[in-house]
């Protein structure tokens, strides 16, 4: 028999009641729809397994990592409520094991605990919050779990990112290395992309998102890329002397805001400019010394600029071949072929 003393309130004329209890004595208690303890399968069904070894793993990673965020439950009728004064009460499971609380939210959290996915000790402590209602309809259940799982708004990919570069949570070096290069270019006064990353939700005169952009500029950076033994200072002034280059080459499109009439300055489009970075790196070391400003950049940009398959990044010659993400990577492939250097032809009278 489990005992717990939980915490009365009310949202409208609904009681719930509010407890911390330590996970593997909750686990055994708590199942989700069409699965029970006697249906694994059932379980299997509805619960992702490489989620729960997820979180298992990541609680056995050290000492700040933790699950804050409350559980929340449908206690059965067997569960009985005792010494209700309307601030505290008593809760009491009719045994240790049993499915005595249905699931609205927090299964994958709640089931981590398994000994199959648990890399705690038994023996270690680990409470998790849980609100839970007593009986509830299948009304206010549903209406519950719909307005977690769909009303609710995810948290933004973007601010997510930001938040995990303040915090130093971010996987490698590399990934923090990114997002330093990619908010310099959103800072600096000479980028031509000052003042047009999105890095946090709603801001205004902004649409190239941080997420957007991190994966061709990590292609930059790591090993084997062409920025990888840069140093910052060196990635910026590269990246921002590109860019200037770019903007320069194609001056219509690039003062084309709204993209009524060309497509450069679209995501889509600036993830490729990004990607071809290489290609006019490789034709600065054969055609200019390996030297890299603005003058060389816009000389060996010169190809594309001729492009009659870019058409000067005009809308209507290059929407369909961005619209998705295999037609932008053929569509990159063709760019890059046409930066490609060319040997030279052998003079007739040459053996």
């Amino acid at each position: 028999m489990k005992t717990v003393r939980a915490l009365v309130f009310k949202q409208k004329d609904v009681k719930l009641y509010c407890f911390t209890i330590n996970a593997m004595d909750l686990e055994p208690l708590c199942y989700v729809e069409a699965a029970t303890r006697d249906k694994e399968k059932g379980i299997q069904r509805v619960t992702e397994v490489s989620r729960l070894r997820e979180i298992g793993e990541f609680l056995a990673t050290g000492e700040n990592s933790f699950l804050p965020n409350n559980i929340i439950l449908n206690l059965k009728p067997e569960v009985t409520i005792s010494d209700d004064d309307g601030k505290m009460a008593t809760l009491t499971f009719p045994s240790d094991a049993g499915d005595y609380a249905f699931v609205v939210d927090g299964q994958h959290r709640i089931f981590s605990f398994r000994d199959e996915y648990r890399q705690l000790l038994a023996t270690d402590v680990f409470e998790l919050p849980v609100v839970c209602f007593h009986n509830a309809t299948e009304e206010v259940m549903g209406a519950t779990f719909v307005s977690i799982n769909v009303n609710q708004k995810p948290v933004n990919r973007d601010l997510l990112t930001q938040m995990r570069a303040i915090l130093g949570l971010l996987d490698t070096d590399i990934d923090k290395a990114c997002i330093d290069l990619i908010h310099d270019l959103d800072d600096d006064t000479t980028s031509p992309l000052k003042n047009r990353i999105l890095r946090y939700p709603k801001e205004k005169d902004k649409w190239i998102k941080t997420n957007q952009l991190l994966p061709v500029v990590k292609g930059l950076l790591l090993p084997g890329g062409v920025l990888h033994d840069k140093t910052h200072a060196e990635r910026k002034r590269i990246l921002i002397a590109y860019l200037d280059a770019v903007s320069h080459v194609f001056p219509d499109a690039w003062a084309d805001h709204k993209g009524d009439t060309y497509a450069l300055i679209q995501t889509s489009s600036l993830q490729i400019v990004f990607s071809l970075l290489p290609d006019i790196i490789q034709r600065c070391d054969f055609n200019e010394g390996f030297t890299y400003n603005v003058s060389t950049f816009e000389r060996q940009l010169v190809p594309l600029a001729d492009a009659a398959l870019l058409s000067g990044w005009k809308r209507s010659a290059v929407e369909i071949a961005i619209s998705t993400q295999s037609k932008r990577a053929m569509f990159l492939g063709q760019l890059k072929e046409v930066l490609r250097l060319k040997a030279p032809a052998l003079s007739p009278n040459r053996e």
